[in-house]
């Protein structure tokens, strides 16, 4: 979904490059690991504003949920804190794939400091979402939080598909 997501980014940032720091395979740079920060992008002045991405299946779209990783490994001896204690990027990407995973069918963007304080004002994930536990995939524990809750802390519309000023 990476190249669907270039496509967006370019039509919504005219003008800018994105550098994406997961390039390097093994070798993760020390912004994706520390601080989950996927991309940069860079403006033609020469400023730039990092994002983090997730790309959901279409199967996931029927519940309209942002899932916030919480833990890795959860329960076993290797948990650990997951992305949302290291989220360090300013912006943040989430979209859910068409049927054929060639372009998203719905997405939105977040503004991350709108979005944590959005969660602090709340009292935290558990006020604003239900834990979950990943079984399949690294068994990592997530807040599923309905989008609708998150209409605060957006840079895009998740409903209409387009950007709007905020």
């Amino acid at each position: 979904m990476k190249p669907a997501a270039l496509r967006l980014y370019k039509k919504i940032f005219p003008g800018c490059e994105i550098r994406d720091l997961r390039e390097n395979g093994v070798k993760v740079h020390v912004l994706d690991k520390e601080f989950g920060i996927d991309a940069l992008l860079e403006f033609p002045s020469g400023q730039w504003i990092s994002i983090q991405e997730k790309y959901r299946r279409n199967d996931a779209l029927k519940y309209l949920q942002f899932t916030q990783e919480y833990k890795n490994a959860a329960g076993t001896e290797w948990e650990s804190d997951g992305e949302w204690a290291k989220l360090g990027a300013q912006l943040y990407f989430y979209g859910w794939a068409n049927a054929a995973e060639t372009d998203f069918e719905k997405w939105a963007i977040l503004n991350v400091a709108k979005y944590k304080l959005l969660v602090e004002s709340a009292g935290g994930l558990e006020k604003i979402g239900t834990l979950e536990n990943n079984r399949r995939h690294g068994r990592a524990s997530f807040y599923a939080i309905k989008m609708e809750t998150l209409e605060p802390a957006f840079v895009t519309d998740y409903r209409k598909l387009k950007t709007v000023q905020r």
